[in-house]
């Protein structure tokens, strides 16, 4: 965890088979979350899950996403090997619906691993457990035969968790999602064990808030308000107003450049961030203790939307000159001021001015 809070400023790359749509379909632009759009009603589930048939990704690079990533002065990055769908990017072996049933046939999760290990950035694995595609998911258990079928998925759940730590040791940590629904808040025990469970495997693994439950169905925090996982994952597209709110947990921030769109869209409704933006936000987070997590979502061939590659580049060029302001650094416990955001690095205080120095430097 030590490492952990000296990365300062990571990376989040939301891939699958959602990015082949891109947000829109029929000519119709879906005004959700791009991977999300299999629950618009407007596009049939027997369409949305044959999309795997068509991701053959003739663009996908790790290297120069590792490229991209190391420029940018990133320090960690985390990957959607499954996301709700249940499509998965790695060849398992407890699912067909997989990247090997597709025309690309080839794993992205060894190179990518390989590639941005190589660079020095460390790689943490997004897996939802809420799975749309598998029979036996269940949002509640009312009956016995849901609790029955549920019992079978979380085997699943456990063989698929323990595949990936197996196929890819270099993994870091785990970053989970799709457990907000009733099923999984009444599963608090095996939540428990699941988690103890992989760290056996994985020594020192980090894992989030987002995996465990209580016995009374608590998420993130227990019945008796304490933080169940390494560190706190609530801070989604949001930031603590002040260092009170963060409690004295371990935290990062995971945030869009649109409005709310992780998977590639391919048209940014609403608001985008710009680099300025975001470098502010990274100033904001670091000065409260935590790490900001910038999202970017590749396109289904598997490169980037030039608007994301510049933001990279313009937030590298930042942290090529600030990165000691950044990188292990902490909260100073000095008074805000309107002009900018303290960080402590050991007994040196470093100033980040967040605005006054775009009139120094080129972005």
């Amino acid at each position: 965890m030590a490492r952990w809070r000296a990365y300062g400023l990571g990376q989040f790359i939301h891939w699958g088979a959602y990015s082949i749509l891109g947000g829109k379909y029929d000519g119709e632009y879906y005004k959700g979350a791009a991977e999300w759009i299999r629950v618009w009603n407007k596009v049939p589930n027997n369409v949305y899950d044959n999309l795997y048939r068509q991701f053959d990704p003739n663009q996908y690079k790790p290297e120069e996403w590792a490229a991209m990533a190391k420029q940018m002065g990133v320090k960690y990055l985390t990957f959607t090997t499954k996301h709700h769908d249940g499509f998965c990017l790695w060849p398992s072996k407890y699912s067909s619906y997989n990247i090997s049933k597709t025309p690309y046939k080839k794993d992205v999760i060894r190179p990518l691993v390989d590639a941005y290990t190589k660079a020095g950035i460390d790689v943490y694995l997004y897996f939802s457990v809420m799975d749309w595609s598998h029979p036996d998911w269940r949002y509640d258990l009312k009956t016995k035969e849901d609790t029955l079928a549920f019992d079978r998925f979380k085997a699943f759940t456990k063989n698929q968790l323990t595949e990936l730590l197996t196929l890819y040791p270099g993994t870091k940590g785990l970053w989970f999602d799709g457990t907000w629904d009733a099923s999984w808040k009444k599963s608090g025990a095996f939540s428990d064990s699941l988690e103890q469970h992989l760290k056996t495997i994985r020594p020192g693994l980090i894992i989030g808030s987002r995996l465990r439950a209580d016995e009374f169905g608590n998420r993130h925090n227990d019945a008796n308000g304490v933080l169940m996982g390494d560190y706190e994952q609530g801070w989604e597209r949001k930031i603590p107003k002040t260092y009170a709110d963060v409690h004295g947990n371990d935290w990062d921030c995971v945030m869009t450049i649109p409005e709310n769109g992780w998977g590639y869209q391919q048209k940014w409704l609403g608001h985008w961030k710009t680099s300025y933006e975001l470098i502010e936000m990274l100033a904001q987070c670091v000065s409260l203790g935590g790490n900001l997590v910038v999202n970017f979502g590749p396109k289904g061939d598997g490169s980037f939307r030039p608007e994301e590659v510049a933001i990279a580049n313009e937030i590298g060029n930042w942290m090529d000159i600030n990165k000691e302001a950044i990188y292990n650094c902490e909260h100073a416990g000095w008074e805000k001021q309107d002009w900018g955001y303290y960080t402590k690095k050991e007994i040196v205080i470093k100033f980040i001015w967040s605005f006054l120095i775009f009139l120094y430097q080129e972005v």
